[in-house]
């Protein structure tokens, strides 16, 4: 059923017919006017069915009537016609910039909260991406048919856990219009899941079967994130619309429409705190509105706005207005949802931390960060990337930056090797207050899975800041050996009645001091299982 929105169309069809009676624009009389007006009808239905194939909201073709038949009354007179055009360049950039100002400010989503909440948010582990979006789209393609391809991805947290999960569909949508497949990468361990489907509603499919259209002819709104997930065993697609208000020039967070595979529907509100999904609320939206509502701040106790945040003449600069970074964290929330995580950096200073922002099913919630000194992640990622070594048949890359809370902020940032496929290739650990303060590990295979290996890096920083994790070895050496296994050089202790092996990737420096030591000699390790991962006397 169309929303009744769509009776926003009738003026647009109503310009198109009263052309033909312009009379600057047809100079012909008789008959031939009604000829014409029939024309300019077909014409603009044409032209409303081309905005609709876009999913342009109508309220914004009213708009574009509205020009139009101003156009059309200033054809009158070349100078109304001059006089229009200037007024039109001028109106519309005004236009968009005070939407951004009345959304804000009629319609405020944000919470202020206390920065020392953050700590909790940030000490999961989950949230860190070890397989890229490459490294699994390359793991997804592995389980493609030869007459299938992928339409749609999203990195999600399902059931407490994150996926990046990819919608396949038949490659002849036409002849076979469903989702065949939903396949689920795990971020960390690279493990792929493949469910078989036959959703008839979802991305990348053939006119109403397409998730996107469908919605948006359901409630002739602008339409955000589109993405598929998992609930249990049942495959769902979930399609996010947001309502025009204040004639179309605010919008705001609408409802989340959910698709189950036979096409039926269910509608959820947005932040409705709904657990049956991963995220009730549009992430897509969300970049947008962030950005307005930081930009346009002008004190947070209470919370307030300025139409001119930058100051301009005798007005002066607002001095909490912010920019939002173009980079988005996920956070596997405590209850199973996903957290999207927003930074609001100065203007005058890009590489520093102004505040955080992080959305759940609840609502968007602003910690003021500044006193904290957290750097941004990519000024971190740059400068991790600007330690990387060059290799043969390729390219290190730093992407990915996630940060966590152990007894203080940490950037975590997987390396990845770009050769002719994408791999893991380390991770730096970098202080976000003092990013100078940094250490980078070489991923190997001896570690075993990503996640042993990640597990070692934590232990190793943990036991460096005095907070062991990893298990105290303590004793006179018995026996040393070295041996090389699979290309890798390993180095073996024997302290008391067990065995220890080592391998370069726990550091340089304490690699070095494992091979000075000699049977005989005292030594203190840090232990994970039979592994060293640090040194602590010796």
């Amino acid at each position: 059923m169309l929303s009744s929105s769509w009776l926003s169309l009738v003026p647009l069809l109503l310009v198109g017919f009263s052309a033909g009676f312009q009379k600057p624009l047809l100079r012909i009389k008789g008959g031939f006017r009604l000829k014409f007006s029939l024309l300019g009808l077909i014409l603009t239905v044409l032209l409303a069915t081309a905005f609709i194939l876009v999913s342009i909201p109508p309220i914004y073709l009213s708009w574009i009537s509205l020009f139009a038949y101003i156009f059309l009354l200033s054809l009158r007179d070349l100078k109304l016609t001059a006089a229009f055009i200037v007024a039109i360049t001028l109106f519309i950039p005004a236009l968009f910039y005070l939407g951004g100002y009345i959304t804000v400010s009629s319609y405020n989503i944000i919470r202020v909260a206390d920065p020392e909440e953050l700590k909790g948010v940030f000490r999961s582990r989950e949230s860190v991406v070890l397989v890229g979006h490459a490294m699994a789209e390359v793991l997804a393609k592995t389980r493609l048919t030869p007459n299938e391809k992928i339409v749609d991805w999203e990195e999600i947290a399902i059931n407490g856990t994150p996926y990046w999960i990819f919608a396949v569909t038949p490659a002849n949508t036409i002849a076979q219009n469903y989702v065949s497949k939903l396949i689920l990468v795990h971020v960390q361990t690279g493990e792929v899941l493949v469910k078989e489907v036959h959703m008839t509603v979802g991305s990348g499919l053939w006119w109403t079967n397409n998730v996107r259209w469908r919605t948006y002819l359901l409630t002739a709104q602008p339409i955000g994130n589109v993405y598929p997930f998992v609930l249990g065993e049942e495959p769902y697609f979930a399609a996010c619309s947001n309502k025009p208000i204040n004639l179309g020039l605010s919008i705001i967070p609408g409802d989340v429409y959910v698709y189950r595979s036979d096409g039926s529907l269910r509608v959820v509100q947005q932040f409705s705190e709904d657990r049956s999904l991963p995220e009730d609320y549009d992430w897509d939206y969300l970049d947008g509105y962030i950005k307005d509502w930081l930009y346009f701040l002008a004190e947070t106790n209470p919370v307030s706005f300025t139409i001119i945040p930058r100051g301009f003449l005798w007005i002066p600069a607002s001095q909490h207005s912010q920019d939002l970074l173009n980079m988005t964290l996920l956070i596997p929330g405590k209850e199973g949802g996903t957290l999207r995580v927003y930074f609001g950096i100065s203007p005058a200073n890009p590489n520093s931390i102004v505040s955080i922002l992080i959305a759940n099913n609840t609502g968007v919630y602003y910690y003021d960060v500044k006193r904290i000194g957290i750097y941004s992640p990519h000024y971190v990622q740059s400068l991790v990337q600007s330690k990387l070594p060059a290799i043969s048949g390729g390219r290190l890359y730093a992407k990915y930056a996630q940060l966590v809370y152990i007894d203080g902020y940490l950037w975590i940032v997987p390396i990845y090797a770009l050769t002719s496929v994408t791999t893991l290739w380390g991770v730096a650990v970098v202080n976000a207050t003092s990013p100078q303060q940094m250490q980078i590990y070489q991923y190997s295979p001896s570690y075993g899975a990503y996640t042993d290996f990640l597990r070692a890096v934590f232990s190793i920083k943990l036991s460096s800041q005095g907070n062991m994790t990893c298990r105290i070895v303590e004793g006179i050496i018995s026996q040393r050996m070295e041996f090389v296994y699979r290309g890798d050089t390993y180095l073996a202790l024997t302290v008391g009645n067990s065995t220890y092996y080592a391998t370069p990737d726990i550091g340089l420096r304490d690699f070095l001091k494992l091979l000075a030591v000699r049977t005989g000699d005292y030594i203190k390790l840090c232990v994970s299982d039979d592994r060293i991962v640090h040194v602590m006397e010796g």
